[in-house]
């Protein structure tokens, strides 16, 4: 489980996840790989829940071969994050809850956008980092799992930011958010 990302950003909170793998009843009936999620917010340790998030095992199995360059573990972690937006994590638990398999994992993939729109959105999610956790770090899956924005135009977007000072690369696809330049940019963002 090294490609599960900890950090979820979101909007107004920030939640650092963990992650065990479980032998559920479910996932033997259904033929999953079942994990037990739980969310614990930086900002209130009293704001935390917990939630089954599944994948089907013939999709698991096969993921290799769509060679999408994006780690099984993110595309579970975005349907988690859809979810938790959604408030509608309950959907997921279930006997019958809703898991990642080959007819949906592309919802999950990420949208195009144009460049400014993909800059501010990435801004914003780094807004809300610094705000909560100012001197924390980020590694580029948590930022993947935190937008929906594809993983290419993600890459590209925090190129562009790292060239404009917004944030600043440790090395290894981890960074920190340069809080001062976040602040002083237009509000418009």
């Amino acid at each position: 489980m090294v490609y599960f990302p900890t950090i979820l950003i979101l909007p107004t909170n920030v939640y650092n996840l963990s992650f065990q793998k479980v032998e559920s009843a479910r996932a033997l009936d259904r033929f999953l790989f079942d994990f037990t999620v739980q969310g614990v917010s930086f900002l209130d340790p009293r704001d935390k829940w917990t939630t089954l998030l599944g994948v089907s095992k013939e999709f698991w199995e096969d993921y290799i071969f769509y060679k999408l360059g994006v780690p099984i573990e993110w595309l579970l972690v975005r349907c988690l994050a859809h979810h938790l937006k959604a408030n509608t994590l309950h959907l997921l638990s279930g006997d019958d809850g809703l898991v990642l398999n080959s007819s949906n994992f592309r919802t999950f993939l990420g949208n195009e956008a144009s460049r400014t729109e993909l800059d501010d959105a990435l801004k914003n999610l780094l807004r809300s980092w610094a705000n909560i956790h100012p001197k924390g770090v980020l590694e580029f899956k948590d930022l993947y799992v935190s937008t929906n924005i594809t993983i290419d135009s993600l890459r590209r977007s925090v190129e562009e930011l790292k060239s404009q000072g917004y944030i600043k690369d440790l090395g290894k696809n981890v960074y920190v958010v340069e809080k001062k330049t976040l602040q002083n940019t237009d509000e418009t963002c």
